[in-house]
């Protein structure tokens, strides 16, 4: 996550919990412990402490609860299988008959689905 998506997530934040008191020192240092995490990670693991009413924002809590949905959006379960060929994300679409990407991640998550 670049720093500009940090700042975002942590502006969503300080609206949610006018309490933050967040300086420069402490911004820079905390983007240390997340720049590793995906925006969207951050954005859920906020979203869900705000829904469930959270009067403060619990720093561990919410460092716990995002990577946690990092892990969730890139684990293995989650990826396309490999290409056939090397040539591309284009060439394994035509070659498995697939006429958008969408359509391929689709049949993927079904397969798993039905796999488990």
């Amino acid at each position: 996550m670049d720093k500009i998506a940090f700042l975002k997530c942590l502006d969503w934040a300080n609206v949610r919990w006018p309490n933050l008191n967040f300086n420069k020192k402490i911004i820079s240092s905390l983007y240390e412990d997340y720049k590793g995490f995906s925006e969207v990670a951050l954005a859920n693991a906020l979203g869900l402490i705000y829904q469930n009413g959270a009067q403060f924002l619990d720093l561990p809590k919410l460092y716990k609860l995002t990577k946690e949905q990092n892990d969730l959006i890139y684990t293995d379960n989650k990826q396309l299988p490999r290409p056939i060929y090397k040539d591309g994300l284009k060439q394994y679409l035509k070659d498995n008959n697939f006429k958008t990407l969408n359509e391929a991640i689709k049949y993927n998550q079904n397969k798993k689905g039905n796999n488990d």
